[in-house]
């Protein structure tokens, strides 16, 4: 037998060299779990990858019963790479290997558990010993050869219960990606990064289809590179982990190699010649004392805009006739324009970043232990808004400085940066006593500035860039003690946690230029106040508040016998501004069979507002029938709310229960099914627009002309729903010929349903009459909370390897969507939107890898391949329902035209935003080159 070193490595014999002969050779081994007492079980179904890395020709086989291998036919000399694979265990990695001519080499491998860090606070427990359901997102693995490279859409193709699209059109969201677990909240869902709070964005999704009134947290900001993988916990724990925790938790392992490191090139194009993504990233870990490490990550990439379909109509967004095609083009022949000139920027918003990360921990004893980690993001946005043209808004045209119309951009700047510095006090293992003591800082900034645009109120002496239109920033601050031991002779093993945290959070809305808000009287008749696209943060937005909450939690999970297991977690918080709140959580799991487990769980959860939704406060102006319309979102201390008689805010309660198996009928392939329901109280959304003669108070119509608005909204707790689903998640691997084949299948299926609405009395008659404009529960919102997120979500996945080449196929299929497009003006209109829905697709992806020498890798994709795109508005809304209870589109159409005598422009704007940012996006297909050097291995 050929004995390891201690750092996992075969020792070089002296006289070998990468020049040996060419005589077969064979290999042999045994694959066992680790066992700290002796020898531990043997591992059958493992897969053990040998890697010739002077050729970078690589050889597959599958242990037996006994958990032995053998490869034969391999070339003596080296050096190889051995790695082994078996699910619920970690991957391990033999570097150096030299094989002798003369003599058998053997090796003896022992493989550690794959452990999660979420669901449970023992650190033996994988994900299929889990009572509750977790997906183990192998980033590293996965990012050297996935199209993707950012977060959000690693994990948007690998986790069937993660929803993220790209927004457009929206403000902010354009330039932050929000994210759905189960299909439930953007603030539903709660991220640690390895095992500690991450802070939210300060951003509040206005305009967005997915988290529409939420704050979730920016996952993009964090380098893919510099992560090691992803845990998903898709069960409620807020017990465990506080506010937020109702869809589950995300917990995001940074990379700790202290000797390897990657060097990441990625370029790509779309098919239609737009959206070129770049990314150039450096890893790198680094010893630290005997036992530590210091891992380093940095990147930079770049995303262009896309634009798509855009084919505009003159009867829909005339430049400058309205309903007269004729004359249309007549005056854009007299000016020596055409359509072309104002194509709309109607995809993505163009992206740069600049990232780092930093993970490091030192072991200055057996029983004390220090560990940093931290990141930091910067991001510059850039996005366009819809044309401002004479045709319909005239008075906001300026001849001396547009005088044929303009296309506002929104431009962003943000600013995110985490810290984490703590230490572990007590010696690891069984019946020891530690205690983590952490403090960890987070900070978000976004600001926005504009170009391209004007002040219409200002005339010809409006800027026309305006660097500074506001903007907000988040601050959250989290110290935490938590005490753990694991008790080996109580029951069949015992583990108790006990702790407590402080958390402070700071939010401030900060005013812009004053150009870019105020109202001036040097423009035309009927101009409208502030810049155009985006007027900013004014002096009456201005904003900022703070507060506190401390927590308490004690989480047992015990062993009954080696087969049941049990759990349950208790935790007490407390709030400045909302009071406390105790919740719970029970959990089992019975291993029935040696092939079958089943397992449930119920829990209780909460989730206080955010501080932004508490705070958040913007007017903005918006063009109708008879002029201007200024409408605005007031928060709860405002004297608006307080006229309308908006009850305060308070948290957000849940139940959730689940129940499921696991099935592992042999080694190489494993099933796990399970189905859960969440019934959440009190949902925080933003209400529909108020209007005076809506029938509220006369105080109220008085204070919102006292505020210079026609329209207001609120954050309020508006609604109790009831969200059901079943999570099935497969993979199988078989070694086939000389090379590997694995093989996943998962699948989500979910729905969402209002059990009940919760309408003031004084708001009542608005809900319950004809008009949908008047609602105090927004259609639009209710429909995308309801069946905004596919209904189902399907990923079916294909990999072969072998020798220097690797293949896989991906299909991922995105159920229906349906939800209700923006209202119309409700000056002019008393019917609302058409119910749009968008048809199920499956998109394709396709890529070769190939291992050109010992540390490169090569990998040329296509993601979807056949470039399938989402309906079209106009398609969408034949497929739905049209407004005012019409029984067809074309019933619809004729009404209009009798009425209005002009051909209907609903959908709004469907020429030139023709798709909606919905399923798997509109950008179509995506070709891409990935190569990978990867050095100290």
């Amino acid at each position: 037998m050929v004995p390891l070193a201690a750092n996992g490595q075969t020792p070089e014999p002296a006289a070998a060299t990468t020049t040996a002969a060419v005589i077969p050779v064979t290999l042999t081994g045994q694959i066992t779990s680790a066992n700290g007492a002796g020898p531990g079980a043997a591992q059958a179904g493992a897969v053990a990858t040998v890697y010739y890395l002077p050729t970078g020709t690589r050889r597959t086989a599958v242990t037996n019963e006994s958990g032995r291998f053998t490869l034969t036919g391999l070339v003596a000399g080296g050096p190889y790479i051995v790695q082994v694979q078996q699910p619920g265990f970690r991957p391990q990695n033999i570097t150096n290997v030299y094989l002798k001519a003369d003599e058998p080499t053997e090796l003896a491998i022992s493989l550690n558990p794959a452990t999660v860090a979420v669901g449970t606070r023992r650190d033996d427990r994988t994900a299929l010993e889990s009572a509750v359901p977790v997906d183990v997102v192998d980033v590293a693995t996965l990012l050297p050869r996935a199209p993707q490279t950012d977060l959000t859409q690693l994990l948007q193709y690998t986790v069937p219960a993660f929803n993220s699209t790209r927004q457009t059109g929206a403000g902010g969201s354009d330039h932050v990606d929000p994210a759905s677990l189960r299909g439930l909240g953007t603030d539903q869902l709660l991220v640690l990064v390895n095992g500690k709070r991450r802070h939210t964005t300060a951003l509040v999704n206005l305009l967005s289809n997915i988290g529409l009134g939420s704050v979730g947290t920016d996952l993009n900001t964090l380098s893919s590179l510099g992560v090691e993988r992803v845990e998903v916990l898709r069960d409620g724990a807020a017990a465990q982990y506080g506010s937020d925790a109702i869809a589950g938790v995300m917990n995001i392992r940074l990379k700790s190699d202290n000797r390897a490191g990657s060097v990441l090139l990625n370029s790509g194009l779309t098919s239609e010649g737009d959206g070129l993504a770049t990314l150039l990233g450096v890893n790198k870990g680094f010893r630290l004392g005997q036992k530590g490490f210091l891992n380093l990550t940095a990147d930079a990439d770049y995303r262009g805009r896309t634009t798509r379909g855009y084919a505009r109509n003159p009867l829909v967004t005339p430049v400058f006739v309205v309903n007269d095609p004729a004359r249309e083009q007549a005056t854009l022949a007299a000016v020596g324009k055409t359509y072309d000139d104002y194509v709309q920027h109607n995809g993505d918003a163009r992206v740069r970043n600049v990232r780092g990360l930093l993970n490091a921990r030192v072991e200055a004893s057996d029983a004390v232990a220090f560990y940093g980690f931290g990141s930091y993001a910067f991001r510059r946005g850039q996005a366009s808004t819809p044309w401002v043209l004479p045709a319909r808004q005239a008075a906001d045209i300026v001849d001396n400085l547009f005088p044929y119309g303009y296309q506002p951009q929104v431009n962003t700047r943000i600013n995110d940066g985490a810290g984490t510095v703590g230490a572990v006090l007590g010696r690891s293992g069984p019946n020891h006593w530690t205690l983590d003591l952490s403090n960890t800082t987070g900070y978000n900034r976004m600001t926005y500035d504009l170009n391209n645009t004007l002040n219409a109120s200002l005339g010809a002496s409006s800027p026309t860039v305006f660097d500074n239109a506001g903007g907000f920033s988040f601050l959250q601050n989290v110290t935490n003690a938590t005490a753990n031991r694991f008790f080996d002779k109580v029951l069949a093993g015992t583990n108790v946690a006990f702790g407590g945290e402080f958390r402070s959070d700071r939010y401030e809305i900060m005013r812009g230029d004053e150009r870019a808000e105020g109202e001036y009287d040097e423009g035309k008749a009927g101009a409208q106040q502030g810049a155009q696209g985006f007027s900013g943060f004014g002096v009456a937005s201005a904003v900022v508040g703070s507060r506190t909450n401390v927590g308490a939690f004690l989480d047992v999970e015990a062993d009954v016998t080696k087969r049941w297991s049990v759990s349950g977690a208790l935790r007490y918080e407390n709030y400045s501004t909302f009071g406390s709140a105790f919740i719970y959580k029970a959990t089992t799991r019975v291993q029935a069979t040696k092939f079958l487990a089943v397992r449930g769980a119920f829990n209780t959860g909460f989730r206080a507002p955010s501080l932004q939704q508490v705070l958040y406060r913007q007017i903005t102006q918006t063009p109708g029938a008879n002029g201007v319309i200024y409408s605005g979102i007031f928060n709860n201390q405002d004297e608006l709310t307080k006229a309308a008689q908006v009850p305060a805010l308070t948290p957000e309660t849940s139940r959730s229960y689940s129940a499921g198996l696991v099935l592992t009928p042999v080694p190489a392939f494993s099933l796990t099914v399970d189905g859960y329901l969440i019934d959440i109280d009190n949902r925080v959304t933003l209400s529909g627009l108020l209007r005076p003669g809506s029938g509220i108070s006369p105080a109220f119509a008085q204070t919102l002309a006292n505020n210079r608005v026609s329209q207001a909204r609120f954050f309020t707790n508006d609604l109790d729903t009831r969200t059901t689903g079943l999570d099935v998640v497969a993979s199988y691997r078989h070694a086939l010929g000389r090379g590997q084949l694995t093989a996943s299948a998962a699948g989500n299926f979910t729905r969402t349903r209002t059990r009940r609405q919760n309408v003031p009395g004084i708001f009542r008659n608005l809900q319950e009459d004809d008009n949908p404009t008047t609602n105090y529960i927004d259609p639009r919102q209710l429909s995308l909370i309801e069946t905004g997120i596919p209904a189902s979500k399907i990923l079916l996945g294909l990999n072969y390897t072998q020798g220097k080449l690797g293949v896989g196929l991906r299909n991922t299929y995105f159920g229906e969507v349906s939800y209700y497009d923006v209202a119309p003006d409700p000056t002019v209109y008393d019917f609302g939107g058409y119910l749009l829905v968008f048809k199920p697709r499956v998109v394709t992806d396709l890529l070769v890898s190939y291992q050109a020498t010992k540390g490169l890798g090569l990998t040329l994709g296509a993601q979807n391949l056949l470039n399938v795109k989402p309906n079209t508005l106009d398609e969408a809304a034949t497929n739905g329902q049209a407004p005012g209870g019409f029984a067809s589109r074309a019933q619809f159409e004729q009404y209009f035209q009798n009425r209005f005598a002009s051909p209907s422009p609903f959908p709004s704007n469907r020429d030139v935003y023709p798709y909606a940012p919905v399923q798997m996006g509109f950008n179509g297909a995506f070709l891409y080159l990935k190569a990978v050097y990867n050095f100290g291995v």
